[in-house]
């Protein structure tokens, strides 16, 4: 049951914002942007903020959005030690970037059993949260594109248009296939050798290229676009009745 009736999710990530509208526990409609999207028609009761954003820039942030929203509650969200049933493996909980926190807590939501998360954005990152709620830990590695971009800016002769990145059979024969691909071939190895860990856990996928890569992968993977920002309407409903 939630705890108020219309809630804003805001998920401040390193390359845009992404709202999310919530009535009840429905929901309404996402929003994402370069910067705080304006005049959306939704007038919430309250709006959970998380942000992994450096102070400076989430404090300006948070100025923005109040300044949008002047009559509606506010709860920024932190990783913590626990939160919902699922307990922080950081022995620095703080430490724990607060989208990982998030999406962790609703991957084990979803899936009631030990779980890996796969957030595949600007960065690729990894947890794992056993049946008992316990987070064991987790990895962070470049994004595809980063991986990409990383290759062309430190090379030379590595160089190549948008429009030749094309699918093909067999093994890459342009310098576009074997960049483009062998970034998804080290992506697929990294995911594949985590599998042989914990082959017995449910996986959820969230992030921008989860679909692209959820084709490729020879693992069953449920794909939950709203994953972070479920989490957020957890752990803030949670602190909400806490504070009744």
């Amino acid at each position: 049951m939630s705890v108020a009736s219309k809630v804003l999710v805001v998920d401040a990530g390193n390359t845009s914002i992404k709202l999310t509208a919530f009535e009840g526990d429905s929901v309404l409609w996402v929003q994402r942007g370069d910067n705080c999207p304006a005049n959306t028609g939704f007038d919430p009761d309250v709006i959970y903020f998380a942000s992994v954003r450096s102070k400076e820039q989430s404090a300006l942030l948070h100025a923005d959005i109040q300044a949008e929203y002047p009559h509606s509650g506010w709860v920024t969200l932190a990783s913590q030690a626990e939160a919902c049933g699922v307990y922080n493996a950081y022995l620095e909980p703080e430490r724990l970037g607060v989208d990982r926190w998030l999406g962790a807590i609703a991957a084990y939501y979803l899936a009631k059993d030990g779980v890996v998360v796969i957030d595949a954005g600007t960065a690729i990152k990894v947890d794992v949260v056993n049946k008992e709620g316990v987070h064991l830990g987790g990895y962070i590695t470049p994004g595809l594109g980063m991986m990409e971009e990383s290759l062309l800016s430190n090379t030379a002769r590595i160089r190549y248009d948008s429009n030749e990145v094309v699918g093909g059979e067999g093994l890459p024969n342009s310098t576009a296939r074997a960049v483009t691909e062998g970034c998804y071939e080290m992506v697929l190895g990294f995911l594949e050798r985590i599998h042989l860990q914990y082959k017995d856990y449910k996986w959820v996928a969230t992030g921008g290229d989860a679909e692209s890569l959820l084709g490729r992968l020879s693992i069953p993977v449920e794909r939950q676009m709203n994953l972070v920002a479920i989490g957020a309407k957890l752990v803030g409903d949670e602190q909400l009745r806490g504070n009744k």
